[in-house]
């Protein structure tokens, strides 16, 4: 045991740079074909939140008891889980009153809330909000993306949104230049509002490949695809990612991409899919960061990651599957691999991605803790590094590196 390293990595303030806080509030009140339907937020006992892991199921009591007060009997005594279901749904609906508390028993200083945001966490300064910019990608028919289950939700969501957008900024047809204008005014209204980053979540929907498309052929595509060529739809598509890529990378802020294996096809979420945007002068310094270490194709999110003759600015979180539903000393395998690249240590950021209930936030730190411990250690004891480069490790994944890629 390195009681020091343990100590440090106990003690450090976290910035969790992905998560859904107030996801399902959100999401309530969405027409239900508009609703991502993982959105949900029900009680579930410690036994259905383990993912099949002794050490989540314990994890879970410990967050249920110092985060709601149920008790390990009550929760076991069938006839009290109504009852509990109660409780926890009527808190739930109170976000506001209680996330500062779990954040400080996690030991969470800033959490970066993605895509939505209910009303009653804005405005916090331990909330730093990124919003999803894929509604802007899809102006026209979408109907052909819509095949998959997710795919279809997000879609909808998509839709939703860009319509919501549209009667804000009081946008009409006004045809390609007139479009990129109101791309320009959302952009700018997000960074009015001061938010930490943005993202892209298409990868639920469509390829993440965006092809180059020269920015003189917008015209012709945008009409193309209003009246319904699905081919120069999908030019426009890349052509307008890339027309905001460009504008993110000019307002100086990261933008992180969503890339897992969920209901999607397997080439939608490869990281080397944006090989090709950071071989392009414009975008190489584009601040990028891979969610979820592309889970599992964490090898590429590492070649991302190392390219290059100078670092880039790709940076590898490790939220998601990697960090709620899975064991410490399995993350730690993952890790090490990363770590044993020294490049790398400047690049590794934590995140939650709490999604089903806000103890997350909690079990989530604890796990994360942990499974950096375990990986740092395992280096030590193989004498590849030693206690205070541990330390220093530690540190730039729970807080530095995050600080720096977000201009926190």
């Amino acid at each position: 045991m390195y009681n020091r390293l343990k100590s440090i990595i106990e003690n450090i303030k976290i910035i969790d740079d992905h998560g859904h806080p107030g996801f399902a509030n959100y999401f309530a009140g969405l027409p239900a074909n508009q609703r991502i339907p993982f959105a949900t937020d029900e009680y579930k006992t410690p036994e259905e939140s383990s993912g099949g892991f002794p050490y989540l199921r314990e994890l879970h009591y410990e967050a249920y008891d110092r985060l709601y007060g149920f008790k390990r009997e009550a929760i076991q005594d069938v006839e009290q889980n109504s009852q509990l279901a109660a409780k926890y749904s009527e808190k739930r609906q109170a976000i506001a009153d209680y996330i500062d508390d779990i954040m400080d028993q996690a030991g969470v200083e800033i959490l970066m809330a993605n895509i939505a945001l209910p009303d009653e966490l804005k405005n916090k300064p331990n909330i730093r909000f990124v919003p999803a910019v894929d509604p802007l990608v899809f102006p026209f028919d979408n109907s052909y993306l819509k095949k998959r289950a997710l795919s279809n939700y997000f879609i909808g969501y998509f839709e939703y949104v860009l319509a919501a957008w549209k009667t804000q900024y009081q946008y009409n047809e006004e045809g390609f230049d007139g479009y990129l204008g109101f791309v320009d005014r959302i952009l700018a209204g997000f960074m009015a509002d001061n938010v930490a980053a943005f993202k892209f979540v298409m990868a639920y929907a469509r390829s993440t490949y965006f092809a180059y498309v020269p920015m003189e052929e917008g015209s012709l595509l945008y009409e193309a695809a209003r009246k319904g060529d699905l081919q120069a739809y999908t030019k426009l598509q890349d052509l307008l990612v890339w027309y905001i890529l460009r504008k993110i990378v000019a307002y100086d802020r990261a933008v992180q991409f969503h890339f897992a294996i969920t209901d999607n096809y397997v080439n939608y979420f490869e990281p080397l899919n944006l090989a090709n945007i950071l071989e392009n002068e414009e975008l190489k310094n584009a601040k990028i960061v891979i969610l979820h270490g592309g889970y599992p194709r964490y090898s590429s999110a590492e070649i991302l990651a190392l390219g290059g003759l100078t670092p880039n600015n790709v940076c590898i979180d490790i939220s998601g599957r990697i960090m709620f539903a899975n064991h410490p000393k399995i993350i730690a395998k993952m890790l090490r691999g990363w770590l044993e690249k020294p490049l790398l240590w400047e690049k590794i950021i934590y995140g939650s991605d709490v999604l089903w209930g806000e103890r997350y936030i909690y079990t989530c730190a604890k796990t994360g803790r942990d499974a950096v411990y375990f990986a740092l250690s395992g280096m030590i004891d193989d004498d590849i590094i030693d206690e205070e480069i541990a330390i220093s490790i530690a540190w730039k994944i729970f807080r530095e590196n995050a600080l720096r890629i977000y201009n926190l």
